[in-house]
């Protein structure tokens, strides 16, 4: 029977057969509900229709995705197609070709643990264990790390290393058995422009190769025993395995960065005040050195920005910067850190610090997780190793950076931090200040939100008032740069090109102050889509088409959301 299968999100592991049709959304009356802002409450339905798999969006506000590509209509769904509602990938099944039956063979059924079976000694065991190493490999630096040891074991070298880089220089990737080496140019030149693997005595070489490419760097070893013919075959296949692996997971990486908008690009900071410009001047300083990194402020600040933007400039650029938000449940949290065990039917699922080796990690609202979860990340941290996906711990190069509200010793006196993870995490602390506090960036940063908009819908940017201006900069903004930014975004929206008076801006800017009741970041950015809509609506006098178009979204979508918003429209003679 046709079946989908939730690869991500807060569903991930479920599998659900499709006997007619299925309604994924946030509503708990949905066939599978998914807890996701993300997700509309009736967000897509897949259906059965004569034998074929249809996938339709419910005129949901950001979408469903096919494969890649956003659906404006029904889409028909082949085996092994992916489709995307939020943070949820769904995988479509067809019908199994394979079932169990009880149907049994002539003959004596004959048993033997699969580890019994597995080569123990010999090169065969050297390859065999050396790709199991590599194929289980999160990061190029892992990678490079692991080839270099399976190597050393595999010949029985005093020294190894993988190397990348081309005959001109070499950047020394991993190295175990010394602290350096030094490798003989025409054993470097006979691997990378011939293609060959070497030996010379006690010396080895061999490229470091991919499918369908050049050498694009080596695997080294050395001893004082000259090696064998053998020792050179060994070589050359770890060389192409490693190479495999290397060119795989970058491409995994790669792909990761695309589909997260592009987390690992360099991120911008925006402002001039003199108390910006001391912020990022702690931050470049953070970036250059290699210390853990606390960001403490209000929510709002752009504390995750901060954290991306000291990644993008530090020596660990080019390697991974996975991040974790410690605000979802616990056992979500904990799955994250420390991995997931393969069950029937779910792979396993590496942690993020063997994922953040050779690179950075970062834990949003650190003061989140769980006390029993804080002591053992604390833990692994301070031995820096991580869990490895075949049992035991794997050594790991991870840079830390958290987030957080307060200081970590005002958390510690609190109670609301794990003393011993805030020892961990310890290094360099930087207050991400609130809005209020840098005044003279509200005009540019607005700007800059609006321009972004209008340059997505190539339309000029909305110019303020003078008085809009004022207004702006009166304003205590509570919820700090993210509320600026709905706000620029909804005005780029409305007024495209045209001047924004004092009147058109939200109710609480107006009025200078802060809305009587504090609310939470998301509800003040559903009050601003409203009030968009609410404007548009009003311009349009009455037309949903006229005011879809305004608003730059679908018909339906904007029926949903008026429902969603509980909306009368007054539809008005000119």
């Amino acid at each position: 029977m046709p079946a989908l299968l939730l690869l991500s999100g807060p569903a991930a592991g479920l599998r659900r057969e499709v006997t007619s049709e299925v309604i994924l959304g946030r509503s708990p009356s949905c066939d599978i509900p998914l807890e996701d802002s993300k997700v509309s409450r009736r967000h897509a339905r897949i259906a059965i229709e004569e034998g074929t798999a249809r996938v339709s969006d419910l005129g949901s506000r950001n979408g469903t995705i096919v494969n890649g590509e956003k659906i404006e209509a029904e889409a028909v769904l082949l085996p092994g197609d992916r489709v995307q509602v939020g943070d949820t990938t769904v995988l479509y099944e067809p019908p199994t070709r394979a079932a169990l039956t009880e149907r049994e063979e002539p003959g004596d059924l004959e048993n033997q643990p699969v580890e019994e079976l597995l080569p123990a000694v010999g090169p065969e065991a050297s390859l065999y264990g050396a790709g199991v190493a590599l194929l289980s490999a999160t990061s190029e630096a892992m990678v490079l790390r692991r080839a270099a040891e399976e190597l050393a074991r595999g010949v029985s070298a005093d020294k190894a290393a993988a190397l990348l880089g081309g005959t001109e220089g070499l950047l020394t990737a991993a190295v175990v058995g010394a602290e350096q080496v030094e490798v003989p140019r025409s054993l470097v030149r006979g691997a990378l422009e011939r293609k060959e693997a070497s030996r010379k005595g006690g010396l080895l070489c061999a490229p470091l190769l991919a499918s369908g490419g050049a050498p694009f760097g080596i695997l080294y070893a050395e001893r004082p025993e000259p090696f064998t013919a053998d020792a050179q075959r060994v070589c050359a296949a770890l060389g192409r395995l490693a190479g495999e692996a290397f060119a795989a997971v970058r491409a995994r990486n790669e792909h990761e960065a695309s589909s997260d908008g592009g987390q690992k690009s360099a991120a911008a900071l925006v402002g001039t005040s003199r108390q910006f410009r001391k912020t990022v001047e702690q931050i470049r300083r953070a970036a250059a050195v290699h210390e853990s990194v606390v960001l403490w402020g209000e929510n709002g600040t752009g504390r995750l920005l901060k954290a991306q933007y000291i990644h993008s400039r530090s020596p660990r650029a080019l390697g991974p910067l996975v991040v974790v938000d410690c605000r979802k449940t616990a056992v979500q949290v904990e799955e994250e850190l420390f991995g997931r065990a393969s069950a029937a039917g779910v792979p396993p699922a590496s942690s993020a610090l063997l994922r953040a080796d050779g690179g950075t990690l970062v834990l949003r609202q650190i003061e989140a997780i769980p006390r029993h979860t804080a002591e053992r990340l604390a833990r692994l941290l301070s031995r820096k190793v991580a869990p490895a996906r075949a049992g035991g711990e794997e050594p790991i190069d991870v840079r830390l950076i958290a987030t957080c509200h307060a200081p970590t010793a005002t958390l510690v006196s609190r109670g609301e931090l794990d003393a011993e993870l805030s020892k961990a995490v310890q290094g360099v602390e930087i207050e991400s200040l609130a809005l209020r506090d840098m005044k003279p960036d509200v005009p540019l940063l607005f700007e800059h939100f609006a321009a972004r908009v209008a340059r997505a819908r190539r339309k000029e940017p909305p110019t303020l008032s003078p008085d809009a201006r004022r207004l702006l900069g009166e304003y205590a903004w509570p919820g700090n740069v993210e509320e600026l930014k709905g706000v620029a975004e909804r005005l780029a929206l409305l007024y495209a090109g045209t001047e924004v008076p004092a009147l058109k801006l939200p109710p609480e800017v107006q009025e200078g102050g802060v809305p009587e009741a504090p609310k939470t970041l998301a509800q003040m950015i559903q009050r601003l889509e409203r009030d968009a809509i609410s404007e548009a609506l009003r311009e349009a006098r009455g037309k949903k088409i006229k005011a879809a178009a305004i608003l730059g979204i679908s018909r339906p979508t904007l029926d949903k959301k008026i429902e969603d918003y509980q909306l009368v429209v007054e539809k008005r003679r000119l």
